[in-house]
């Protein structure tokens, strides 16, 4: 399974956050879970892709031309797609990828879940949509997404569908056996 992992840039100002991005590495290759990530030596990125590389596990990078400079690609990594643009980026990342994880991140990482999930609502894919919910990150984010529920802009099921754990070994069985609401659209 191919497994997109949306995060930061940046490492945070917790050390919680890097141990938990690379326990998250050790136990995906457990599972044979390959990654796919935004290509990037950055932050996060560069700690998910470069554990991941050090258990001998696949990581596949999608980066657009403009941030090779900025980010600083990963040039270690075992595949790289580059990309005009960030749209194409996530297109590339949610065609190559099975499911897909956020773990702690900025306004990236939200623009990327969220682009997927929206997808999976309509029925554009049937992809389990998770959140590694490392120190509590994701708490108000949820309590949002109830509240938006509550008022009315977002179904129940839509809200239910989401995986949201900070126990990567829940989050991972959760991912193996998602089973996918119904479209929106269907009656």
């Amino acid at each position: 399974m191919n497994v997109a992992i949306y995060c930061g840039s940046s490492l945070g100002n917790n050390k919680i956050y890097e141990e938990s991005t690379k326990l998250l590495a050790q136990k995906l290759v457990q599972k044979d879970f390959k990654i796919v990530y935004g290509g990037s030596l950055q932050g996060l990125m560069g700690i998910i892709s470069n554990e991941s590389l050090k258990l001998n596990n696949s990581v596949t990078g999608v980066i657009t031309h403009d941030l090779v400079s900025k980010e600083i690609e990963n040039t270690n990594i075992t595949k790289i797609y580059k990309v005009d643009t960030m749209n194409q980026r996530k297109e590339k990342m949610a065609e190559l990828s099975d499911a897909f994880i956020a773990i702690p991140g900025g306004y990236g990482t939200f623009e990327e879940i969220f682009d997927v999930i929206a997808s999976a609502q309509i029925g554009y894919h049937k992809k389990p949509c998770a959140f590694f919910n490392v120190n509590g990150y994701y708490n108000y984010l949820i309590e949002f997404l109830r509240n938006c529920e509550k008022e009315g802009f977002i179904k129940n099921d839509y809200v239910d569908m989401l995986i949201v754990s900070d126990d990567i070994d829940e989050l991972i069985e959760k991912i193996s056996t998602y089973k996918a609401p119904k479209d929106k659209w269907i009656k």
